[in-house]
């Protein structure tokens, strides 16, 4: 496979194949299918009134390098302006021309915080910038502030920060100026050889650099093309491929071994899950600690309650007392069932700031007793009652009370109670489901996953036909329902599991 040689990189591009060429020639070659979401338009609304006290020129996509010049000597600023050399190509958000004639560059990031990990890319647009006649002498970034509460009248500069620094990837920012740090890296490595790169990268061919795998693969999200280079698809459910959160799979493939059971206490970290695995392809496919998943369903109390949420998260809190990337819960489902195994179902789904009906719907439709029952509780639904009550503090001791109450129906499996080898590694929902039930599917939904229920949501929020939102939010709540009935199923087949021993 081989790319084509007739383009421009763009530094990200770059960057991205300074971590991982394979990477780069796949996304030269291969097209991903992916979701599109609205622009946060508040984001970049609030942005352009801090950063600009007056109009900027913008430049456009595919504009040449001459058009950014022009606009810089005309307006001495201006804004999105595109440089291309030698086949390398950026675009800086924001210039301005200081008193000595060079530049201050300014960046937004949509984040609490600009990180060390952009250093390799600001240093290759001051580069690109500077063999085009632009020399920025000074960096800014803009990021949000996490810690300030969004009021009645907030303003531009409530939302945002602003510092020349970078954080270093163990917290806190570098002493040295973002500046500084580039002109250190910058007088290691000249343009010309970065632009030679840049047209090796271009004429190589995959089968040029080896298959490793490393953490960036899987962390923090698995690599777009991370089958095409590993083809686990094709792997049998024991493959030591398959060892969870194991930062020494790259040695066990190595040292030759290819399935679980042949993995050596000395290869591995221990953590339970990892344990389980190798147990599971040790006794036939499945391990199950019989005493440790009866001491857990002894804890749980009739009623029942099996409960999820959806929610959106903000860049900019769009609503009073929420902070930056707070979230906002806009739909949930919960399927009571007594000790007789019968069932009710609540469902609530709203638009705009439901933040408060939500708590009220939802204090008034769950049980005042018995157990909560919800999947992977401590990073999703414990946490959005606690944001609630931070919001709502009237709220707070109902919604601690709710929080309580709640049993974390991934606990056994996530904790290697249980392990099936057709979990090929995984301990989510979706994965788990077919392992015990038939009955939930997903398939003839409208909505088959979270991301596609926020962007339903986010479709509702544009939409000016009362009849196509009710149409979304019938859709969004039977995707949500859909996920509380899978809980059910799974603890039931969970306690048949156990009936069969």
């Amino acid at each position: 496979m081989k790319t084509t040689t007739n383009q421009s990189v763009h530094t990200n591009q770059l960057v991205q194949a300074l971590n991982c060429p394979r990477r780069f020639l796949y996304a030269q070659s291969l097209a991903q299918s992916t979701i599109l979401f609205p622009l946060r338009t508040e984001y970049y609304e609030q942005l352009e009134k801090l950063v600009r006290p007056f109009a900027l020129i913008s430049g456009q996509p595919h504009d040449p390098t001459q058009r950014s010049l022009e606009i810089l000597k005309a307006e001495t600023c201006g804004r999105n302006l595109r440089f291309e050399k030698d086949g390398l190509r950026t675009n800086i958000p924001f210039l301005f021309e200081k008193e000595d004639g060079t530049y201050k560059a300014i960046y937004p990031y949509c984040s609490t915080s600009p990180k060390e990990s952009l250093l390799n890319g600001l240093v290759i647009d001051t580069m690109i910038c500077q063999a085009c006649g632009v020399d920025i002498s000074e960096h800014e970034f803009v990021y949000l502030n996490p810690s300030y509460v969004r009021k009645e009248n907030s303003q531009p500069a409530d939302f945002f920060k602003i510092t020349s620094h970078l954080m270093k990837k163990r917290g806190g920012f570098n002493r040295l100026s973002a500046t500084e740090q580039i002109q250190q890296k910058m007088s290691h490595i000249r343009f010309e050889q970065l632009a030679q790169m840049t047209q090796k990268l271009l004429h190589s061919n995959l089968d040029d650099f080896c298959v490793r795998r490393v953490s960036a693969c899987t962390r923090p999200n698995k690599c777009p093309y991370y089958e095409e280079c590993f083809n686990e698809q094709d792997l049998p459910d024991f493959a030591s491929a398959f060892l969870s959160s194991s930062s020494s799979r790259e040695w066990i493939e190595e040292k030759g071994i290819t399935r679980l059971s042949d993995i050596t206490s000395d290869l591995f970290e221990g953590t339970p899950m990892q344990y389980a695995q190798i147990k599971a392809d040790q006794n036939g496919g499945l391990f199950m600690d019989e005493q440790a998943i009866r001491y857990w369903i002894e804890q749980i109390e009739y009623p029942i309650s099996y409960l999820d949420f959806e929610w959106e998260t903000f860049a900019i809190p769009p609503y009073v007392n929420m902070k930056a990337f707070d979230v906002l819960c806009f739909q949930y489902s919960i399927h009571i069932e007594d000790e007789q195994g019968q069932l009710d179902h609540k469902t609530f789904f709203a638009t705009g700031d439901c933040r408060k009906d939500f708590i009220d719907h939802l204090l008034q439709d769950i049980p005042e007793q018995g157990s909560i029952m919800v999947f992977n509780m401590e990073g999703a639904e414990k946490l959005r009652l606690r944001q609630l009550a931070n919001q709502y503090p009237e709220y707070r001791i109902q919604l601690e009370q709710l929080a309580n109450r709640m049993i974390d129906l991934q606990s056994p499996f996530e904790n290697g109670c249980f392990y099936d080898l057709r979990q090929r590694g995984k301990s989510s929902l979706k994965t788990l489901m077919p392992l015990f039930s038939s009955r939930a599917s997903y398939e003839q939904l409208d909505i088959h996953n979270g991301m596609e229920a926020v962007f339903a949501y986010r479709q509702a929020l544009l939409s000016k036909d009362p009849d196509e939102v009710a149409k979304i939010g019938q859709q969004i709540s039977e995707y949500c329902s859909m996920d509380t009935y899978a809980e059910r199923e799974l603890f039931l087949g969970l306690k048949k599991k156990l009936e069969e021993l």
